[in-house]
């Protein structure tokens, strides 16, 4: 079997790191790499990445333990982004023809000029055609491309961490009953895979199970799983979520709580842009 590079998951949030690496066997994943660190709690400030000599310190000393040959995946902050749709236009637009449908609407339906916005979109045919736009500001996505250069990573691909917890639950090919939770610091994350178009999205604070965020974002889901970056207790009512079981390949030491795992796995699941 030719040589799989390492498909490397790095989740930065603030008060700690993850990262994850799998290698593609004939018969599944093997996880070849896991690390977790401690970070500041103001290593992100509105999802902007902040530059710090310690964090630099840590991604250089984790850098220097991957090959040097790698596919990193990076974790993009949801605060750092804004969302439209939109219906898609009626004429089956082609690129670059659909890329220029959709700078002039992000023109029209986002606070600041197309040139001051990265710019992704994306298809989607259901009951009817949407174009779904996701914008951040070049500064911001520049900054951390810029603090991860000089620690020598450079990403081959940035995603949404609502999107790295999709490509979890797509793994788990979970019922249309089911939700995935995953709590951060300061926000949480979840997919609902019973969804065909807004399937994941994101709501700041913690979460409780009598929350009215939970009703209101989740009112249909009977199956609840759950995972959490910070240290607690497993909500009453949920089953937890156990990332790491989607690997068939694997040996000690492995963490003590794989669910701190859960983004970095979906990160590194993902697949590369064709």
């Amino acid at each position: 079997m030719a040589f799989q590079k390492w498909q490397v998951g790095l989740d930065i949030q603030n008060g700690q790191l993850c990262a994850l690496g799998i290698q593609r066997r004939r018969n599944g994943w093997q996880l070849r790499h896991w690390w977790q660190h401690a970070l500041p709690h103001d290593t992100l400030s509105y999802g902007v990445l902040q530059c710090s000599p310690t964090l630099l310190a840590v991604l250089r000393r984790w850098r220097k333990q991957l090959p040097c040959s790698i596919s990193l995946r990076v974790g993009f902050p949801p605060q750092a982004v804004m969302q439209r749709a939109l219906a898609a236009p009626s004429l089956q637009l082609r690129e670059p023809e659909l890329g220029r449908y959709a700078a002039a609407a992000a023109e029209r339906l986002f606070p600041l000029s197309v040139n001051e916005l990265a710019l992704d979109y994306r298809v989607a045919v259901q009951q009817q055609s949407r174009l779904y736009l996701t914008a951040a500001r070049q500064s911001v996505l520049q900054q951390w491309l810029s603090t991860l250069a000089l620690a020598g990573l450079i990403p081959d691909v940035v995603e949404l961490t609502c999107g790295a917890l999709a490509q979890v639950g797509k793994a788990m090919q979970l019922s249309d009953e089911a939700a995935l939770i995953h709590q951060l610091s300061d926000h949480w994350l979840w997919y609902l895979p019973g969804e065909q178009e807004t399937a994941s999205g994101w709501v700041p604070g913690l979460l409780s199970t009598d929350s009215e965020q939970l009703r209101q974002h989740l009112p249909d889901a009977h199956d609840l799983w759950f995972s959490t970056n910070i240290s607690g207790e497993l909500l009453t009512g949920m089953q937890p979520l156990q990332p790491l079981s989607l690997l068939q390949f694997m040996q000690p030491p492995l963490p003590a709580n794989g669910g701190m795992f859960t983004l970095a796995l979906g990160l590194a699941l993902r697949p590369e842009e064709s």
